[in-house]
């Protein structure tokens, strides 16, 4: 959603019009989008993307008109929620809070893997530093030891892709945004279920890829959805890749002589969830055979096998949406239980016990 919203807004400066952009930076308890998330605001009056689901997007638009109305404008942080006196007026009913920055639309560096750390409040309100991994360079105008905390914490960030924010000292916040590729999930094996993974993993914005070595198989006839697709051993296909310790790993093939060396290689190459599907005796025999390969206890207790939340799925699109939840699970830190069987914070944070100034 970020993407095409920020798209809308470079398309309303290319047309000549004055845009505003709201981000989320904080969050606390249960707000409704998460850090990262974006506002455009146009000076003829129209709007795109979100960053509460409705809640308080109508006083940022006036908060927008206030800054078209500025010759120039410093960038602002706005606090909404439960404690805040608009929380009646806004509609914040979620019982959440969060807070948003307000700057004129800016066209974001071009990073593949990187952070971008925004000071807000004190002598360096606006100023930030661009951190990007492929190019190995940090620029930007912070100065000091506000630049230093800057980039420890977007290394930080950048470790864990996670945004985040920090409350400093002089009234300052520190706002780190991590960017980076959007999730892969890499497929070995050109079978239904491969399809139906591929399909579903798009309607989430991530991308796929297939690798399987039967070139019957791996056809876009027979794979229509997937971004990328490898007819070829996973020893080629995955320096094509680019394969990644933050790529996931689903092995499909039930054939030890793909199955087998797909795994081995991701878990020597780091990668953090490899998957593999088969019944609990399927993955005894399995196991037993790439411990006589060489993989180490550790390493096969990685692997998630067999692949996917208990649901009951049966068909291919039921089994895709298991393995896709255990994915989401595994990455948030969640085990996927019931949420009524649960306490605690509904969405994924890192947010503090009280809440932030």
């Amino acid at each position: 959603m970020n993407n095409e919203t920020l798209q809308t807004a470079a398309d309303w400066v290319a047309r000549g019009d004055d845009v505003a952009l709201a981000t989320v930076v904080r969050t606390y308890r249960s707000a409704p989008r998460p850090i990262g998330s974006v506002f455009a605001v146009s000076s003829s009056g129209e709007m795109a993307g979100s960053v509460s689901g409705g809640c308080v997007e109508g006083d940022i638009y006036g908060a927008a008109q206030e800054l078209f109305a500025a010759a120039t404008a410093e960038p602002r942080l706005i606090h909404y929620g439960i404690t805040d006196d608009l929380a009646l007026e806004v509609g914040l009913a979620c019982g959440g809070e969060l807070w948003v920055s307000l700057d004129r639309y800016r066209p974001p560096p071009q990073l593949r893997r990187g952070a971008i750390a925004t000071a807000f409040g004190g002598d360096q309100n606006g100023a930030s530093i661009v951190v990007d991994v492929d190019a190995n360079t940090i620029t930007g105008d912070l100065a000091g030891p506000l630049r230093a905390t800057a980039e420890a914490a977007a290394a930080e960030a950048i470790a864990l892709e996670r945004s985040q924010a920090l409350d400093l000292e002089g009234e300052v916040t520190l706002f780190i945004e991590s960017i980076h590729p959007a999730p892969r999930v890499v497929v070995v094996g050109a079978v239904d279920t491969a399809e139906a993974l591929c399909r579903m993993a798009r309607t989430l914005g991530w991308r796929t890829a297939i690798v399987d070595p039967r070139g019957k198989f791996a056809t876009k006839e027979r794979i229509p959805s997937a971004d990328a697709i490898l007819g070829s051993w996973p020893d080629v296909a995955y320096p094509e890749l680019g394969l990644e310790p933050a790529d996931h790993l689903v092995v499909l093939t039930h054939d030890p002589k793909i199955d087998d060396p797909a795994i081995s290689l991701a878990l020597t190459a780091g990668v953090g969830y490899v998957g593999a599907l088969g019944s609990r005796r399927t993955q005894e025999k399995r196991n037993a055979r790439l411990r006589a390969s060489g993989n180490t206890d550790e390493q096969l207790g990685r692997i998630y096998g067999p692949v996917g939340l208990d649901i009951g799925a049966h068909s291919p699109a039921e089994t895709a949406v298991a393995i896709l939840a255990e994915i989401i699970g595994y990455r948030s830190g969640r085990g996927g239980q019931p949420l009524r069987q649960t306490s605690g914070s509904i969405h994924p944070s890192d947010e503090p016990e009280t809440p932030p100034r």
